[in-house]
């Protein structure tokens, strides 16, 4: 039974599904919902069983030929394909890849680069002067800086050492990305005693975001997570960094673009609050309550769902299996698992990448945002493909047309006959 402190009330549930208070009363009366009595004699409803009301009018709309969520434009790529609940990358399973490559393997298939053909992986490697500048300029930023606020920093502070920068040319938008990747990550404070600045960018990323040991195990973790996460075809944010390399936007401001519509709720920042919902389950015991907190609290549950994958995110399900196989992830694994448990009971959304990240955020003894910022690092690769993609393509061509609502205008004849 759902504590009543988190149960939710008429007036939330009708602003959740976006209904008047009459027609929330009609689905209640027909037994589509369920409510119970509040000591004040009003009604009270489980967030549960809500959120799983509203997952079936979505699944509904979808099926009765509904415009939501129908593309504006379709972008032909050879970069990214979902099929079946399952991930590729031009035509590789992206899990595949996360069991047996380094993150720099993944990023030269990525990008197609020569060095693939020649059995060397892209190298990551950072401009010491760069490292020191955007060290410099981040003292600016205070005591607390979010990883996404240092992230922005370091994008502009890159591109200003650049002197390519305004070259569209493949190499010279490789080159950027490389540049900005191994940058990001190297100007970050260290948390324990920095690696060689040529070893992988997940051992150099792992000294920057956890205390604990890199182990092989942790490391394997880290990397997966960093190859899974490098691109999933147009997400919201990769299709901001094409409109920006559409109008011919050099790839630095491409990918600040594209960071700048990541950092939201519902995309790159989602595993915060489900580092927030795990960690409650984890203090508490109680799934439930923090599943129902987060409803009440944001109106979704963190980590659930998607667009896309309808039973599995392949995603979730192998960085959580590799979790469960650590010591040091059993507690945030084990509160995982209540989750799902209790979400599986009530509703048919699959654990997605933001949990596994709150899951690797926590094991990990990370900050809140290192999920986002393991995101951000790692998306980037798939911005910057993008942005190469985007560059072979008629400048501007990415802009939709909007239908117009609003008043129509007088006709010129009706004007020349208006009163004064």
């Amino acid at each position: 039974m759902t504590p009543p402190s988190t149960r939710l009330t008429s007036a939330q549930v009708a602003a959740r599904l976006d209904v008047k208070p009459a027609t929330l009363y009609a689905y209640v009366s027909r037994g589509l919902l369920r409510s119970a009595r509040a000591e004040n004699g009003g009604s009270t409803f489980d967030p549960l069983d809500v959120e799983a009301f509203a997952a079936s009018r979505r699944r509904g709309s979808r099926s009765g030929g509904s415009s939501a969520g129908r593309p504006l434009t379709v972008v032909e790529s050879d970069l990214t394909l979902l099929q079946d609940d399952a991930l590729y990358f031009r035509g590789v399973s992206a899990v595949d890849l996360a069991r047996r490559c380094q993150f720099e393997e993944a990023v030269s298939m990525l990008w197609a680069t020569p060095h693939q053909r020649d059995g060397a992986p892209d190298q990551l490697v950072s401009d010491p002067e760069t490292v020191a500048a955007i060290r410099l300029a981040a003292a600016s930023l205070g005591d607390t800086p979010r990883f996404v606020d240092r992230f922005r920093l370091a994008l502009l502070i890159c591109a200003l050492h650049d002197p390519e920068r305004a070259s569209l040319q493949p190499s010279a938008v490789m080159s950027a990305g490389r540049r900005m990747l191994a940058a990001v990550v190297d100007a970050l404070p260290d948390l324990q005693p920095a690696p060689s600045a040529a070893a992988p960018l997940a051992r150099r990323l792992w000294a920057k975001i956890s205390p604990l040991e890199p182990s092989t195990g942790n490391l394997r973790v880290l990397n997966a997570t960093m190859v899974l996460c490098m691109d999933h075809d147009l997400a919201i944010s990769t299709m901001s960094a094409r409109v920006a390399a559409s109008a011919r936007a050099d790839p630095y401001a491409a990918v600040t673009a594209a960071l700048s519509t990541f950092d939201g709720a519902v995309h790159g920042a989602a595993s915060i609050a489900a580092v927030s919902m795990l960690t409650e389950t984890l203090q508490t015991g109680n799934a439930e309550q923090a599943i129902s907190r987060q409803i009440k609290k944001t109106g979704m549950i963190p980590g659930f769902g998607h667009l896309i994958y309808r039973d599995v995110d392949p995603r979730a399900e192998l960085l959580l299996a590799a979790m469960r196989q650590l010591p040091s992830f059993q507690g945030a694994t084990t509160a995982a698992d209540r989750i799902v448990a209790v979400v599986r009971a009530r509703s048919p959304r699959p654990a997605n990448l933001d949990l596994a990240l709150a899951a690797l955020a926590i094991g990990g003894e990370m900050d809140t945002d290192a999920g986002e910022l393991i995101f951000a690092v790692s998306r980037t690769a798939g911005w910057i493909a993008h942005a190469l993609d985007e560059y072979t393509q008629p400048a501007a061509r990415l802009r939709p047309e909007s239908r117009y609502t609003g008043a129509r205008p007088a006709s010129p004849a009706a004007a020349r006959f208006a009163a004064p």
